[in-house]
């Protein structure tokens, strides 16, 4: 049952970032729901759980954006293992860290965007991208995310309090 739920969580961060968030767009800019939730899991749940959001979160992206295939699979695996297997060495509670980590997370998925563009694709990105777009992207990235991962602490939370799931709790 909590798996569900998080699954649910899932599909409607995906609704609300294809649907509502356009609204929200500042200069075609709008923030990466999904990234945050990778970056959420790689904190906040096991290693392979981490590692595991990052790769389904980057290829239901990539199914769903019609886009470039590949690309949010390669940066949101490598963010979910960056943060799976780095959790335990780094502070990462509170709005300035977790903002922090939201802005340099966004960058490094802006730059593997554009270096696949630019290399493999070998497609014209306008260098605007990198000095406007992308700076904007991580900023509103590092606003909307510790509001977010305040939401999703509080909701799941509410979720371990409702269910009792025998291989949620752990032996210290």
């Amino acid at each position: 049952m909590y798996y569900f739920a998080q699954i649910l969580i899932v599909i409607t961060l995906f609704s609300i970032q294809t649907t509502w968030l356009g609204i929200f767009s500042i200069g075609g800019v709008v923030p990466d729901l999904a990234l945050i939730w990778v970056v959420y899991c790689g904190v906040h749940c096991s290693r392979t759980v981490g590692i595991g959001s990052g790769i389904v979160t980057g290829i239901l992206q990539d199914s769903l954006s019609g886009g470039l295939l590949g690309v949010n699979t390669l940066s949101k695996s490598f963010i979910g293992l960056f943060f799976a297997a780095l959790k335990d060495k780094f502070y990462v509670e509170g709005v300035i860290p977790v903002a922090f980590f939201l802005v340099a997370s966004s960058l490094f998925d802006g730059l593997v965007f554009y270096f696949f563009m630019n290399t493999v694709l070998k497609g014209e990105m306008a260098s605007s991208f990198l000095y406007q777009s992308l700076p904007a992207y991580s900023v509103y990235n590092g606003i909307v995310g510790p509001i977010l991962f305040l939401v999703l602490n509080q909701l799941n939370s509410w979720l371990k309090s409702k269910v009792s799931d025998p291989y949620m709790n752990t032996v210290n």
